[in-house]
C-alpha cells in the first residue's frame, strides 16, 4: 500500500480520537446545543414511536416533586451537591463530595419524567455558588465532611502548607426552576446512555452555553489541532489514492520493451519539453490543480461543523 495513504488514514484516526477526547462538561455543552428541546409529553410519545430504540433526547418542563428539602436559607430543594477541591498541580482536585437528593420529575400539565439523580455528574449545569480561600481558612471554618480521611488531610495541609488554595462549590437545583433535561428515555425516567452523559440545566440554552464556554479555553485548541490533523489526513489520502491510480500507466511505460528510445515531445516527459498527455499526464494536472482547491474546501466545511458545535 502506498505509504502516502498509510499516514493520511493514521492522522485522521488520530483526528478523530483526539476530537472525541472531551470531557462531560464541553460534551455536554455539544449536546445543549444539538438538541432542540421538546416537551414531555411529546418525548413519551416518541419512545412509544420508536419501541424498544431509546431515544437520546432533550426535553424542557417545571421541576415537580413529591417531597423537598430545605438549605440554610429556606429554598425549597430538591438536589444539592457541595464539593470542596484544593488546588493541586496548576489545576483543582475535588477531596470531598456532600451530595443530597430527593426524586423529582421534569413535566409539563399533561405528562412528566422523572430523572436519574444517580447519574447526574458533570452534566448539571447550574450557576454555582463558590467560596475560594486558603486551606487553613477552610480548616478554621470547622465544617464537616463525608470521611475521616478528608478532615485529617485538611488539617495536615493547615500545618504544611496553610496558603494553599481551597475551594468549596455549591449546586443545586430547586422545585420552583424550570429546567433542559438531555439524556436517553428508558421506562419513562431520563438517564445517561450511549456513551453520552445526563445533562440537566436550570438556565436558558443560550446561558447555560455562554458558562460552558467560559469555563475552560485551552479546549479550543485540542478542538483547533483535531481539525488540522483530519484535513492533512484527507489531503494525504487524497493525493496517494491518486499517484496510486497513476502509477499503473507509468509502471506499465517502464517495463515496455524499446530498443531504440527516441526522445518525443508529445511523450508527457518534461526533461525534453514535452507536454503531459494520456492517462498519467493529465491526471497528474488536475490532481496538481485540484488539490489546493480541495484542501480549502475542506477545512471550511471542517471549521463550519466544529463553529457550529461550539455555538
Amino acid at each position: 500500500m502506498n505509504p502516502v495513504v498509510i499516514v493520511g488514514a493514521a492522522l485522521i484516526l488520530f483526528g478523530l480520537l483526539l476530537s472525541r477526547r472531551t470531557d462531560a462538561r464541553t460534551r455536554a455543552g455539544q449536546l445543549l446545543a444539538g438538541l432542540s428541546p421538546i416537551s414531555p409529553t411529546d418525548a413519551l410519545k416518541l419512545a412509544a414511536l420508536r419501541g424498544d430504540a431509546a431515544p437520546y433526547l432533550a426535553i424542557k418542563g417545571s421541576i415537580d416533586a413529591p417531597e423537598i428539602f430545605e438549605d440554610e436559607n429556606h429554598r425549597p430543594l430538591v438536589y444539592r451537591r457541595e464539593r470542596v477541591s484544593i488546588a493541586d498541580e496548576g489545576g483543582w482536585r475535588v477531596i470531598d463530595t456532600a451530595e443530597r437528593s430527593l426524586p423529582f420529575v421534569v413535566s409539563d400539565p399533561s405528562s412528566s419524567i422523572s430523572i436519574a439523580t444517580a447519574d447526574l455528574a458533570d452534566g448539571l449545569v447550574v450557576v454555582e455558588r463558590r467560596w475560594e480561600g486558603s486551606v487553613a481558612e477552610l480548616h478554621v471554618a470547622g465544617r464537616e465532611y463525608q470521611s475521616p480521611e478528608t478532615a485529617a488531610l485538611v488539617a495536615a495541609l493547615a500545618v504544611s502548607d496553610p496558603t494553599r488554595g481551597a475551594r468549596v462549590g455549591l449546586e443545586q437545583i430547586s422545585n420552583l426552576d424550570r429546567a433542559t433535561a438531555a439524556g436517553q428515555l428508558i421506562d419513562g425516567e431520563l438517564r445517561a446512555g450511549a456513551g453520552r452523559p445526563l445533562v440537566v440545566t436550570t438556565l436558558e440554552r443560550a446561558e447555560a452555553l455562554r458558562l460552558l464556554g467560559t469555563e475552560e479555553r485551552g479546549r479550543l485548541a485540542s478542538s483547533t489541532l483535531a481539525l488540522g490533523l483530519l484535513a492533512l489526513g484527507l489531503l494525504l489520502l487524497i493525493g496517494g489514492a491518486a499517484l496510486a491510480l497513476a502509477s499503473p500507466a507509468l509502471g506499465a511505460d517502464a517495463v515496455s520493451p524499446s530498443p531504440t528510445p527516441t526522445p518525443n515531445p508529445e511523450s508527457g516527459d518534461a526533461r525534453n519539453g514535452g507536454v503531459g498527455v494520456g492517462p498519467g499526464g493529465l491526471l497528474g494536472l488536475v490532481v496538481m490543480f485540484a488539490l489546493p482547491l480541495l484542501f480549502a474546501v475542506i477545512v471550511v466545511l471542517l471549521t463550519r461543523l466544529v463553529t457550529r458545535q461550539r455555538r
